[in-house]
């Protein structure tokens, strides 16, 4: 099992007053079954975070550790533990699928056999079984985008690395790929999700790192994320007539239905009874929770203007 832990991690490019800021101060902590978001827009640096804690990079300040162990610092053998989809797709167009897949799990110790076995039985579960012996250019962006997933987790790794994972699939695939990142995480793997679909961070994440020009933002579980940035109570659907009873502030409405701010000590066991006292029908009752592409939009928007950190002197030779 692996644990990831960054500690005040910073990676520039380029020299003195021209230097970007690629990673900026990262400190974050993911532990074994669990699925860690990451959001960010275009140049957050995202992808830059992710090639350091696979060692791609190295970081010029800060500590990435897996398992305590600084990440440049892993056994060779560390790497057949790890999966990684990247963002920039690539597979040997003119092989053959399962010739690939077999290649692929060679190169993180996994036996032709075994890979054969496992390759089967995946590409059964994924809905390739007919393309074993045709040849990856054949293949359509969807298909080939899942067997870039499979290829990926063919040897069984524990820390699973997802560089956008949704990109070109349709809705059956997106909830086929998030049913396989659950069963990951349930067997124990950690699962490093980097995407840009908020409705999928929302329903497997267990923690999220929000991050804009390098920075981190936010980080922490979902619950404690909407807890701290939604400023209502709860929410009742359009129809419903909060307004006006004693534990009730105000109402706004809202896309999601009418947002009740209650008066300080009251709770929403409150607003249910005074509701039902009221004989005022309510067909949905929620707590309050702002939906995360509306927190991650407030928090990137509010920092737009932001101008960059300023880069470090350079040391003295």
């Amino acid at each position: 099992m692996t644990a990831v832990e960054f500690e005040r991690v910073r990676k520039a490019f380029g020299r003195a007053r021209n230097a970007t800021h690629a990673v900026d101060d990262v400190t974050w902590r993911a532990e074994p079954g669990q699925v860690f978001g990451v959001l960010g827009p275009n140049g957050a640096g995202k992808t830059t975070m992710i090639r350091m804690l696979l060692d791609i990079l190295r970081p010029d300040a800060g500590t990435i550790r897996v398992d305590g162990v600084p990440a440049g610092n892993q056994a060779p053998a560390f790497k057949h533990r790890v999966g990684y989809l990247p963002e920039e797709r690539g597979l040997y167009r003119k092989r053959k699928v399962m010739d690939v897949l077999v290649y692929l799990a060679a190169l993180k110790g996994v036996g032709a056999a075994t890979a054969r076995r496992r390759a089967a039985a995946w590409l059964e579960r994924f809905g390739l079984a007919d393309t074993a012996r045709r040849k990856i250019e054949t293949l359509s962006k969807g298909m080939s985008q899942k067997l870039q997933i499979l290829s990926c987790i063919l040897h069984e790794p524990d820390l699973v690395v997802l560089d956008e994972p949704f990109s070109g699939l349709d809705p059956v695939n997106v909830r086929l790929v998030r049913d396989v990142i659950r069963q990951l995480a349930a067997g124990g793997a950690l699962v490093f999700l980097s995407t840009h679909m908020m409705a999928e961070v929302e329903v497997l994440c267990d923690r999220v790192l929000m991050m804009h020009r390098g920075r981190q933002l936010l980080c922490g579980t979902l619950a404690e994320i909407k807890r701290a940035y939604t400023d209502f109570d709860a929410v009742v659907d359009r129809d419903a007539a909060p307004e006006g009873l004693a534990c009730v502030e105000r109402v706004v409405a809202a896309a999601t239905g009418k947002q009740i701010h209650l008066r300080a000590g009251r709770t929403i066991v409150d607003l249910m009874r005074e509701m039902g006292a009221a004989g005022r029908p309510v067909r949905r009752l929620e707590e309050g929770a702002k939906p995360l592409e509306d927190i991650f939009v407030s928090i990137v928007g509010s920092h737009a203007e932001e101008p960059p950190a300023e880069p470090p002197r350079e040391r003295a030779a």
